[in-house]
């Protein structure tokens, strides 16, 4: 439909005033003056105007004849309707018997534009305060061992076809043991799908398995899992370990103390040129800025140490031979004996290599103090570029009828280097938002929550955080590994 441009303008000049006589019927009219409005206007190609004829007296528009100086640029219809038909400018004249004219001029731009729609609303942001949310559910799976929890996860790839690795510290009664570490690769898949991939590898006492990242294979062959090994055990965990080791991923394998290539650290000397002892090796890379983030803890203090080296001094140096006592097995309900013994391999010793930086967090888990770093336990490290990411978190358990049971917590700080805090410790509210897990989780009033894991993707832009959730109770074997996705950047 073409639109009509309704423009009352008074203030333009008489074109023509004259007197004339008119015949009608038996009566004579006498005009005293003509004039058109609007005299002049400017419409777009495809649109109309309405001009108006005013005389005095006062007659209607089809009292007079109208006519266009050029109907291929703007015809006017019987009423005084102008259309625009492309672009250029036209004269347009009201008339009576040849004698008295007004003329009008009318100017013809570009076509109209389309209506443009309206621009779909931005989402709100998801931050770490935000409730659960589907849109943060990154991917949720069942791991081998469905009564234990994931440890941690990484991907390179956020496709539907791209792999996750998680991994999980399993007790196998089949191989007597209580601590083996289970990297299992799945597709990323449909939220909610359950379904085992069959492609798991056991690392049997090899440490905690607290930290695992992976590195894209470039040569065809399987992807490499950077984590913790030659765990030695201390009550009846493995976090004594000084080495850690880069794995080619071998589904349906099984490794015992370490494989692949090894990396050995018992010492490093600080900034101030104090020397600390170290072991409970945690390790993740940064291969876009080639940094490698080191956490470990000391024997003679309660403090965790945060150690940054240049990825590609550690890849330089040359492998020596190393000789390491292991104690391992005799592990409570294991039915095994504690055995001890010596393990010679050769290892790229990080001892001699000074740090980019360190820093210290010193515990405090039994402070009750939630406003201090490390109140609550250790979930998770990364690194990406100058920064470096701490997750910690306690788990909270909700028995139907029962109450809640010491409060789920989670915990996000970033440091620089030298441990300056980048940003303010942030709770994540996800982690104890019961009401949306049951209902996006698909879980009952008896539930279960702790955070495990963490990891920093795509520039630096996106966050990704672990969470274990179950039905409460001793004895569930439903446990669900769910990730969930933030925009974060600093």
């Amino acid at each position: 439909m073409k639109r009509l441009l309704a423009i009352s303008l008074w203030i333009l000049p008489l074109f023509f005033i004259a007197c004339e006589q008119i015949e009608t019927g038996s009566e004579s009219i006498v005009l005293e003056s003509l004039k058109i409005t609007p005299a002049s206007t400017t419409i777009r190609v495809g649109e109309s105007v309405q001009l108006s004829a005013i005389s005095v007296p006062s007659y209607s528009n089809d009292f007079f004849s109208w006519s266009s100086t050029s109907d291929a640029i703007a015809t006017v219809d019987n009423n005084g309707v102008v259309t625009a038909i492309r672009s250029g400018s036209v004269k347009i004249f009201c008339k009576h018997l040849e004698q008295l004219t007004a003329t009008a001029t009318i100017t013809i731009v570009g076509a109209s534009q389309p209506p443009q729609p309206e621009p779909e609303p931005e989402p709100d942001p998801i931050t770490l305060e935000s409730l659960l949310s589907e849109r943060m559910i990154f991917s949720s799976r069942q791991l081998r061992y469905p009564g234990t929890v994931m440890q941690c996860f990484d991907f390179y790839d956020s496709s539907e076809n791209g792999y996750i690795y998680f991994s999980q510290c399993g007790s196998d009664a089949t191989m007597n043991s209580k601590w083996i570490v289970v990297v299992s690769r799945v597709k990323r898949g449909a939220y909610g799908d359950s379904t085992r991939s069959g492609e798991e590898m056991l690392l049997r006492w090899f440490g905690h398995g607290t930290n695992l990242c992976v590195e894209k294979a470039t040569d065809g062959g399987e992807d490499f899992i950077w984590v913790g090994s030659n765990g030695t055990i201390s009550g009846n965990d493995y976090t004594n370990n000084k080495t850690f080791s880069r794995i080619r991923f071998q589904p349906k394998t099984t490794f015992e103390h370490y494989t692949g290539e090894n990396f050995y650290l018992s010492s490093y000397t600080d900034a101030s040129g104090t020397k600390w002892s170290v072991h409970n090796l945690q390790v993740t890379p940064d291969f876009e800025h080639r940094r490698l983030l080191v956490t470990a803890s000391t024997t003679t203090s309660s403090k965790r140490h945060c150690i940054v080296y240049n990825l590609d001094d550690v890849l330089a140096l040359k492998e020596q031979s190393i000789t390491l006592t292991l104690t391992w097995g005799g592990e409570t309900d294991t039915g095994t004996t504690r055995k001890e013994g010596k393990v010679t391999l050769n290892a790229r010793v990080l001892d001699s290599l000074t740090p980019l930086g360190s820093f210290r967090v010193a515990s405090s888990l039994n402070s009750k103090d939630y406003s201090k770093t490390w109140s609550c336990s250790f979930q998770g490290q990364a690194i990406y570029g100058d920064k470096i990411y701490w997750y910690e978190g306690q788990p909270l358990e909700k028995v139907s009828g029962s109450g809640v049971y010491d409060n789920a917590r989670a915990y996000l700080e970033v440091f620089d280097y030298n441990g300056k805090r980048l940003a303010p410790r942030t709770r994540v509210a996800a982690i104890s938002d019961f009401d949306n897990m049951k209902r996006l989780l698909n879980l009952n009033e008896n539930l279960f929550s702790e955070a495990e894991g963490m990891q920093i993707k795509e520039g630096g832009t996106k966050l990704y955080l672990g969470v274990t959730t179950h039905l409460a109770g001793a004895t569930t074997k439903n446990r669900l590994s769910t990730i969930l996705e933030y925009d974060y950047s600093l």
